[in-house]
């Protein structure tokens, strides 16, 4: 064990968030500091000695001690001098005994002389024949005094050496090949056998000169010495195959559990069992999908997203948008009793495997946002349970209406689409409710805790929360992408046109109309981006009708631009449009006839001053009079003495 100060400058390890202590505020409680937000924490001193004498909370390092503690082979293992040999305890009893005589003694660990001068009543204090040089109790005092005061240090290393085989490493590596072919195989020979076989092939490389005539001769326990340097689950996985390694070797763990907030977030998917309805439509629109992302330490939720597309990439992008980002703009519209705490980022994401999932684009979102992915293994959803309970949790909470029934169920069927009237918004609404005010408060009878105490007790041992700068490049990687070309209108995508001032320019660079690639967020029709066809980056380009498009789902527009189909259709709009497209052609082909009959007397339409408004509305006229009373002569005419102006030219770029 090692010794620590309680003075400023100690760094405390709580998770991997790192407090140092700032002051003592009195004799029962001590202020800590952050190290990287500088945010202030009150501790009781008796709960922090405690928690670091139980090993939850680990000390960094120290202002005058650099600490360090003996490691052995098994994490959370107790070293204990009294299992050592016997002559290993002596030895350590007695480097213990002269480095505390020299502390006692006042003297310091470069003191040579004084070290020297009191080794002589040291050892006849202790009975010491054979009393220690002074170099070798001055590095007794130095290894005691660097390790924090820590006896361990003192332990001779010659306890944990190992031994090194007698075998050359040609001599082992025949041997091991030996085993791999014969004995590390399903139904393999016996060690016996694979020794005869060894014991040949080293005659045969003695023989040859490879290796010395020797180590030809090898014994039986030796070979067994570097089979067991196989762990024996993987000696049995080579030998039984994985199924019975697995059977025999079976052990019942605390598993893989996340030991703060936002250590391990789980996500998962499922259609809910409720029918919605469109909020201005009034018309079906299906079962949406729910994703829900929790974490794994405190169940609390920290994201969840509905729609009615499927499993896609698109939808992973905008749920781990939601779940990084802080809620209040959710929130804020919604009638809630409190707030919504999570946000940050995570450091393990645990899915399934869906196909979504292990593609390169999924991978390299993993990479942009430093965090780790972790699959889970197929038919065992225990490996993320916690989300497995809530997912389903969430889906009991939903209205009876709408609800489909499994066949065979009831004696009569059910039609959960006439039967249906929530509309989509009480469900987002009704969803968020559940999931602030409802989930986190509910009393886990195994732990006895809430999630929200949990998560928020918790945000102590947490690091700094991490954001993501800008999603352009998630937004890019998780698109849906399509080919179009780019014209004087722009891009037209599902019938909603694109343009913009970064569209033009592009369009300047490379030619007129080019063809390209772009891609779209489903979730948002508002936005698009279309790749430069030389250099391979992604623009940005808007929709026009942002009213319209803003926010717009590819789902919403098909669904609307099939309700407006079918309104068209009760309407015969394409019977009306055709039979006026007939008359309208019957009124060209009956002009275009009186036309020809007209060009043969063109002088008498001259004479009767025919024009578009005497046409469409007709006047009474009087006696038409004759042509030469209508004209005005010459000499009638009046004339001003004014000049005509004369009007200059110029253009807008002089001055």
């Amino acid at each position: 064990m090692a010794i620590y100060a309680l003075e400023r400058g100690l760094v405390l390890k709580v998770g991997d968030a790192s407090w140092q202590v700032q002051r003592v505020l009195d004799r029962n409680s001590v202020q800590l500091e952050h190290l990287t937000t500088g945010r202030i924490r009150r501790e009781r001193l008796s709960k922090l000695t405690h928690e670091i004498a139980s090993g939850k909370i680990t000390i960094e390092h120290g202002s005058a001690l650099d600490i360090k503690k003996y490691t052995a082979d098994f994490e959370g293992s107790v070293f204990c001098a009294d299992s050592l040999k016997e002559h290993h305890k002596t030895a350590y009893l007695r480097a213990s005994e002269y480095v505390t005589a020299m502390r006692k003694r006042g003297i310091a660990k470069g003191q040579r002389t004084r070290i020297a001068n009191a080794i002589t009543s040291v050892a006849s204090e202790l009975g010491d024949r054979n009393p220690p040089k002074s170099s070798t109790v001055m590095r007794w005092m130095r290894l005691y005094e660097s390790s924090g005061r820590n006896t361990t240090s003192l332990v001779s290393g010659n306890v944990h050496r190992r031994r090194r085989s007698g075998i050359s490493d040609k001599a082992s590596a025949i041997a091991k090949d030996i085993l791999r072919q014969r004995y590390f195989v399903r139904d393999g020979c016996s060690l016996a056998s694979a020794h005869d076989r060894i014991t040949a092939e080293l005659e045969r490389a003695a023989d040859v000169g490879v290796i010395e005539q020797p180590e030809a001769q090898i014994s039986l326990s030796t070979i067994r010495r570097i089979a067991r340097e196989v762990t024996p689950y993987d000696r049995d996985r080579a030998r039984l195959g994985p199924a019975n390694a697995r059977a025999k070797w079976r052990f019942s763990t605390h598993g893989k559990y996340a030991t703060r907030p936002l250590e391990r977030v789980e996500m998962d998917h499922t259609p809910l069992d409720l029918w919605v309805i469109d909020d201005a439509l009034g018309i079906p629109l299906g079962r949406p999908t729910l994703t829900l992302l929790i974490c794994g330490y405190s169940a609390y939720i920290t994201g969840f997203f509905i729609s009615f597309e499927g499993e896609s990439l698109a939808r992973i992008v905008r749920s781990l948008k939601i779940a990084i980002e802080p809620k209040e703009p959710l929130t804020a519209g919604a009638s809630l009793e409190n707030p919504w705490h999570a946000h940050g980022l995570w450091e393990t994401l645990v899915i399934d495997n869906a196909r979504a999932c292990h593609s390169d684009q999924f991978k390299q979102i993993g990479f942009d946002l430093c965090m780790d992915v972790e699959y889970c293994p197929v038919r065992q959803p225990w490996f993320k349970p916690v989300v497995e309970r809530y997912i389903g949790e969430a889906c009991r909470q939903l209205p009876a209406p709408g609800r489909p029934q499994k066949p065979g169920r009831h004696p009569e069927p059910i039609n959960a689409t006439k039967n249906a009237c929530v509309t989509f918004s009480d469900l987002c609404a009704g969803i968020l409710k559940w999931v602030v005010d409802v989930h986190p408060f509910t009393i886990n009878e195994r732990k006895l805790a809430r999630p929200i105490d949990l998560f928020l007790d918790g945000l102590d041992s947490c690091p700094a929360p991490m954001f993501v700068e800008s999603y352009a490049s998630l937004d890019v990687l998780a698109g849906v992408t399509a080919s179009a070309t780019v014209d004087q209108s722009g891009v037209v995508s599902h019938w909603i046109q694109y343009a913009g001032e970064d569209l033009r320019r592009l369009r300047n660079e490379i030619g007129t109309n080019f063809k390209t690639k772009y891609k779209f967020d489903p979730y948002d029709l508002g936005t698009m981006f279309v790749q430069h066809p030389k250099e391979g980056t992604w623009i940005y380009v808007p929709a026009k009708d942002q009213e319209y498009a803003s926010g717009l789902t590819l789902t919403q527009h098909r669904l609307i631009r099939a309700a407006c189909k079918e309104r068209l259709s009760r309407a015969n709009a394409e019977q009306v449009l055709r039979r006026a497209r007939l008359e309208l052609q019957d009124h060209w082909s009956s002009a275009i006839s009186a036309g020809k009959r007209l060009k043969r007397a063109h002088h008498l339409a001259l004479s009767q001053n025919q024009n578009s408004v005497d046409i469409l509305h007709p006047r009474t006229h009087t006696k038409p009079q004759d042509l030469a009373d209508l004209l005005i002569p010459d000499g009638e005419l009046s004339f001003s003495e004014r000049s005509v102006p004369d009007f200059g030219t110029f253009r807008l770029c002089e001055t």
